[in-house]
């Protein structure tokens, strides 16, 4: 098993992620995230579920890949106007590295492309950002 922190950008707001996976191989596993982030403009809250590929989990500094797919609330920032919140699904595809501090306890950075599936006409795509610790027991 592993559990995580990170601290990061999720296109201009602050965003903090909790994760927790499983790994099924030494290559693969699976892991589940929820995020919150604060913007100026607006907040929201991830919820989602990924699979993950580490090609070289033996090394100190070791990549990874993955794919996800979850949903995401955003409740805009508006004193003036009434707002309803919006809940939409959205796909994830990310790159990372693991550092290895020790054999159980490391540095996690990742960078994330999310593919929101917005029910208006046009689907938004926002890039984050993560740096946090995790561990494995």
């Amino acid at each position: 098993f592993e559990f995580g922190a990170a601290f990061g950008d999720f296109d201009g707001a602050d965003s903090f992620q909790l994760n927790m996976g499983y790994r099924f191989t030494k290559n693969l596993s699976a892991e589940l995230r929820a995020s919150q982030n604060t913007g100026e403009f607006a907040d929201s809250q991830i919820i989602a579920f990924a699979i993950l590929h580490q090609a070289f989990p033996e090394w100190r500094i070791s990549p990874f890949i993955g794919l996800g797919a979850g949903t995401i609330k955003t409740m805009p920032s508006s004193t003036l106007v009434q707002t309803e919140d919006r809940n939409d699904n959205l796909l994830q595809a990310n790159i990372g590295v693991y550092a290895h501090i020790t054999s159980r306890f490391f540095v996690r950075a990742e960078f994330t492309n999310d593919y929101i599936l917005t029910s208006r006409n046009t689907n938004e795509e926002v890039n984050e950002w993560k740096v946090g610790f995790s561990v494995f027991f």
